[in-house]
């Protein structure tokens, strides 16, 4: 987007968004005017939701933080949304009408010509049945129209839902416990009797139904309380029962004494296991030291050894003795029985040298000790024994408790389902008991009082107008520019065909539009002499170009065939005359008629000078009609010949300028493009370019002849 473009687009209708908005001030101000004075009136209700002063046992709440706000929010919309449903609003709309059928002298409004066209027995029975719908709290309907039109009255004074609705504000402050209920009308009393009246009838008919649903939310949960606490006794009785037939007093406690005493023989007899194992050790060792030969000497051989040499001794000294005895005391039995007593005697000398202590006894020790071995060995045996019989019981005894656990557990888990079932019930019955008799109570704050009028808002009213027109202004200028596509100057065209612009011409009214009488009178209209210097600055661009390469033939075609001024074309050779150069001009019937217009004659065409090679010259411009007769340019003369009348033609003449057909169109343009030397196209401001167009376009970028694009028709400031 442009902005300056759309800046320039804002100012060329500046007028038009002035007179606009100002127009729709003036309106809106007879409009205005002789608006009624407004009185608002305003009623606040006291919810207690955020009063903890109005709570006498407050609720846990089961929220907290943004949940919490998010609950205590749902609550004042739920409260705002039942004051505005149809049932309230009805009872309001009775209210109103009965108040100015009851009291045709005081009404709040103007009585309608429904309520007036009533007959007195009309008008009982009409306050009748709204007084029965009343007090049946009816709903009132389009379709509460038979007999006497309720509806139809009702809506005549303006007492309807929907009317009422408009003037009715109901609304909560954030962190406020006040809902506030808000009415303005053209009469103060009517406002405070809607206000008043809503709220009232709002906090009787709300607490009404509050104390009705928790009376039937009590007699449900009674019911189902009574259900739940004969389930709950059912359930413990059979625990019980089990118990009892089971001989089950505390299996729990049962059972972990059994695994308990179960555990503390394990470790007893893992104890007489590792006894039973050091015994049998000690055992060996003692039987292995009884029965080693290498210690025969420690246990008593060399000993006996000894012993048997006294022994030995001891005999032969008795032998002796005898034979010295019954050898009548020989002395040579006695010196015998000398010298076996000093070998004796040195004998037992040397037993007692060598053994101090006695050596069995070391022997006799281990003896015992085997016996003691022995005998412990076999008490632990018993003892294992013993165990294993016991852990035997123990754990047949824990066998026989698994499946009694299995089911008191099951007994278990439903009488503790049933109980907390039961207790869940009992505690919604005792909350919902506690919330009908101290919850929630709407109380009527503040009352309506009549009040001063409102400030007039008529200034607002034509503020928003003048803004409003001035906004829709705006837009549609903004909606004309974004959809408008078409080209009105050289940037636009050069951003569009990425092409050199060699110049632009400004729009020129038809009844302007003779170059001679421009060129003569330009300096006293100022449009005229815009055109005239922009069409010298595009003749001096072409001419610049052209006298570059010595090149006398210049094409002018198109994109559109309909999208084209002939003038242009008759101006640019107009303006090369000037310069006291010989034109030729070669065009179409069209261009024919623009070319009388300066006296030009339109006699010859091109098609006579393909055939005698001879043309008549003219003051400056020469015009020839290039009209062949249906024939293209090639089927007139082959190529070479069109290069010979072209080459000669060029020696005649300074600049020969070849109005072409349109790119677009069905013609032998092509064939025309072959015999200049370079060709321009020119482009009609204010149209736009379509995607044929960009592809003729390309063609054009990509051609060596092509010099640039000239826009006609620009609108300038």
């Amino acid at each position: 987007m442009n902005i300056k473009e759309f800046l320039n687009l804002i100012a060329r209708y500046k007028w038009t968004i002035i007179a606009i908005p100002t127009i729709t001030l003036f309106v809106t101000y007879f409009f205005v005017k002789n608006l009624p004075k407004e009185y608002k009136a305003q009623a606040k209700i006291s919810t207690g939701l955020l009063d903890p002063s109005r709570q006498v046992a407050p609720e846990v709440p089961s929220y907290s933080g943004p949940d919490l706000l998010i609950k205590i929010n749902q609550q004042f919309t739920n409260i705002m949304d039942i004051m505005t449903m149809p049932k309230n609003m009805s009872i309001l709309s009775y209210r109103l009408i009965l108040h100015d059928l009851e009291n045709p002298q005081q009404p709040f409004k103007l009585l309608s010509d429904d309520v007036k066209n009533l007959s007195a027995a009309e008008r009982q029975e009409a306050i009748k049945l709204f007084h029965e719908r009343l007090v049946k709290k009816q709903v009132l309907t389009p379709l509460d129209n038979y007999g006497i039109k309720l509806y139809n009255l009702v809506k005549s004074m303006g007492y309807d839902s929907k009317t009422l609705s408009r003037k009715l504000t109901i609304g909560h402050e954030e962190n406020s416990d006040f809902i506030t209920v808000e009415f303005t009308s053209e009469n103060t009393f009517l406002s405070v009797f809607v206000v008043n009246t809503l709220a009232n009838d709002f906090i009787n008919n709300y607490s009404l139904d509050l104390i009705s649903n928790k009376n039937k939310s009590i007699t449900v949960l009674d019911s189902l309380l009574q259900k739940k606490e004969s389930i709950m006794n059912e359930k413990n009785q059979q625990l019980k029962e089990y118990k009892i037939k089971n001989r089950v007093l505390n299996l729990d406690k049962q059972s972990q004494i059994v695994y308990q005493q179960i555990i503390d023989y394990e470790n007893k007899k893992s104890q007489a296991l590792i006894d039973l194992q050091s015994l049998q050790s000690a055992l060996n060792n003692v039987n292995k030291n009884l029965s080693n030969r290498s210690e025969d000497k420690y246990l008593g051989a060399e000993l006996s050894v000894d012993n048997q040499a006294i022994i030995s001794l001891k005999n032969k000294l008795q032998v002796a003795n005898n034979e010295y005895i019954d050898g009548g005391f020989k002395p040579a039995n006695k010196k015998k029985v000398d010298s076996l007593q000093q070998l004796l005697n040195a004998q037992l000398v040397k037993t007692n040298d060598n053994y101090v202590n006695d050596p069995l006894l070391a022997k006799q020790s281990l003896v015992q000790q085997r016996i003691t071995i022995s005998i412990q060995l076999d008490k632990t045996r018993a003892s294992v024994k013993d165990i294993d019989d016991e852990l035997a019981k123990l754990n047949a005894k824990f066998t026989t408790m698994v499946p009694f656990d299995a089911g008191v557990q099951t007994y278990e888990r439903n009488a503790d389902v049933a109980t907390k079932e039961y207790l869940d019930i009992l505690n919604r019955y005792n909350q919902t008991n506690l919330d009908k008799n101290i919850g929630l109570r709407l109380q009527l704050e503040q009352e309506g009082v009549p009040t001063a009028p409102e400030s007039s808002k008529k200034i607002l009213y034509m503020a928003l107008s003048a803004i409003a027109s001035f906004a829709i202004c705006f837009c549609v200028l903004f909606v004309i520019y974004t959809l408008d596509h078409s080209i009105n100057n050289k940037k636009q065209l050069r951003h569009a065909t990425k092409s050199r612009i060699i110049g632009e011409l400004n729009y020129i009214r038809p009844e302007d539009r003779n170059i001679d009488e421009i060129w003569k009178n330009a300096e006293h209209y100022k449009d005229q002499l815009t055109y005239k210097n922009l069409i010298r600055t595009v003749r001096f661009e072409i001419n610049k170009m052209l006298s570059a390469e010595n090149l006398k033939v210049l094409g002018i075609t198109r994109l559109q065939p309909e999208n084209f001024k002939i003038f242009s074309v008759v101006s640019l050779a107009y303006a090369f005359a000037r310069l006291d150069k010989q034109i030729l001009l070669i065009g179409d019937e069209e261009m024919a008629s623009e070319v009388q217009k300066l006296n030009i004659p339109t006699n010859q065409s091109l098609k006579t000078v393909f055939n005698n090679l001879t043309i008549q010259k003219n003051n400056r411009i020469t015009f020839l009609n290039r009209d062949l007769e249906g024939l293209s340019l090639l089927e007139n003369k082959d190529k070479a010949g069109i290069t010979q009348v072209f080459t000669s033609l060029k020696n005649e003449y300074d600049l020969i300028i070849i109005y072409l057909d349109a790119l677009n169109s069905i013609s032998d343009v092509n064939e025309w493009i072959l015999f200049t030397d370079k060709y321009l196209a020119t482009f009609m401001a204010g149209n736009a370019i379509s995607d044929q167009d960009k592809e003729s376009i390309k063609s054009l970028n990509d051609s060596d002849k092509f010099i640039g694009w000239l826009i006609n028709g620009v609108k300038r400031k």
